[in-house]
């Protein structure tokens, strides 16, 4: 089971502003000491409440999916989504108070406007939850606010050592080529139904005598006629043969098996690497399990390299945070009461309330509501989840990895997946 690392941002949107719990609630001493950071001690309460918040997300992102049973399944390596959840909010409990610790370094703290908004959200949320709920979480004006203010200490300080960074990128590390291809499965599988009687008895044959066999067709000769009809107007050629024409940039250094940053076959770009503007490959390329027709659109695409490069800013961004917090855990002692922090768990289940309004109905059994709107008895019920993007907006996953538009394949285009997961 493949999992993905949740945040909370609860300034941004108050994920659990309706939020109901099932059980009978937890057991977990909000006094004791859930680790300690070179001798300050962290305390259970702040530590519980934000396994507990990371748990109640996960609930209402996983629970359809997974069921109710979630939280004690094997994920196959021997642990369970406790685990997995358990390990990522002590990680997060440790770098947070490493940031915390060395806010001073880079002359970060709170302002009173900063303050106050942390303390009205933390206020807001405890309102607009359950008490059931709030117990079970361990929710109080003081653990929430403390996990606000993390939360905003982290994101100053990621931004302030994100700062240090040389902003200086080389033409010829950003400089992209971009083609254009059709990708064709190498082979088509299709069944052939057989049985041990004659063709003229086929008719009265019982179907659970029948066999079903696969056979496979070669599609070179398919792509072959595609690129002859192609050389002329590839897109005219794509539309009219209800293919799908999708483009992929890339950089020098994607040339090297081992350096290249595209999911395109290398073997495709080395081909695409000797045309000229306009030019077409003169055969289908072959590969493991495709075949492709390509066309050089620009051998010096200035959009590409616009987005290479801040892909290149990214990824020496994200770097540069990931080697300073290692540097921090270096020079830092971290121990955590796995006593104390074996008491957590998510054994009941987090749910989300319906928003209550006032409704009249009539004799019809039509529900209208104050502003005279008439609704079946059908609602839809949307959540309060945005969509994360970075900073810089491009399209890039957290490794800074410019990735190309492949198709499915069928030939017909993918969605461009950049994200982290």
């Amino acid at each position: 089971m493949k999992r993905k690392k949740l945040t909370a941002t609860l300034l941004a949107a108050a994920m659990l502003t309706a939020l109901a719990v099932t059980g009978c609630g937890s057991k977990v001493d909000p006094s004791a000491s859930a680790a300690t950071l070179d001798g300050k001690e962290i305390s259970m309460g702040v530590a519980n409440f934000m396994a507990q918040y990371q748990a109640a997300q996960t609930d209402f992102y996983f629970l359809s999916y997974y069921g109710e049973d979630m939280w004690n399944t094997d994920s196959g390596d021997g642990t369970t989504m406790t685990d997995s959840v358990k390990e990522s909010v002590m990680g997060n409990l440790q770098e947070y108070y490493l940031m915390d610790a060395h806010a001073g370094d880079y002359n970060i703290e709170l302002t009173e406007e900063e303050k106050k908004a942390i303390t009205d959200a933390a206020a807001k949320f405890l309102a607009d939850n359950s008490t059931e709920a709030k117990e079970h979480m361990g929710a109080t004006q003081e653990n929430v606010e403390e996990m606000l203010r993390l939360y905003k200490i982290q994101s100053k300080m990621r931004a302030a050592i994100q700062e240090e960074i040389d902003t200086n990128v080389s033409d010829e590390e950003c400089a992209q080529k971009t083609f254009s291809y059709v990708r064709f499965d190498k082979t088509t599988q299709a069944d052939t139904n057989t049985d041990s009687d004659t063709a003229a008895d086929d008719a009265q044959t019982n179907t659970d005598d029948t066999e079903t066999d696969q056979t496979e067709t070669d599609n070179k000769e398919t792509a072959e006629q595609f690129l002859k009809s192609a050389k002329d107007d590839l897109e005219a050629a794509a539309e009219a043969d209800e293919y799908t024409v999708l483009k992929c940039s890339y950089g020098a250094g994607d040339l090297d098996e081992e350096e290249n940053t595209t999911s395109m076959d290398v073997s495709v770009l080395k081909a695409a690497d000797k045309l000229k503007n306009g030019e077409f490959a003169a055969e289908v390329i072959a590969t493991d399990s495709h075949y492709y027709v390509i066309r050089m659109d620009s051998t010096d695409d200035k959009e590409a390299a616009k987005t290479k490069k801040e892909s290149i800013l990214t990824q020496r961004r994200n770097d540069k945070y990931s080697e300073t917090v290692e540097k921090y855990k270096e020079a830092s002692e971290w121990k955590v009461n796995e006593s104390e922090w074996k008491k957590v768990r998510f054994d009941e289940l987090y749910t989300q309330k319906a928003e209550e309004t006032d409704t009249a109905t009539d004799d019809a059994g039509t529900q209208t509501d104050d502003a005279g709107t008439q609704t079946d008895g059908a609602g839809t019920q949307t959540d309060d989840a945005g969509t994360q993007t970075d900073d810089a907006g491009t399209q890039t996953d957290d490794a800074g990895t410019q990735n190309d538009t492949e198709g499915s394949e069928d030939g017909s285009a993918d969605p461009q997946t950049n994200g982290d997961s």
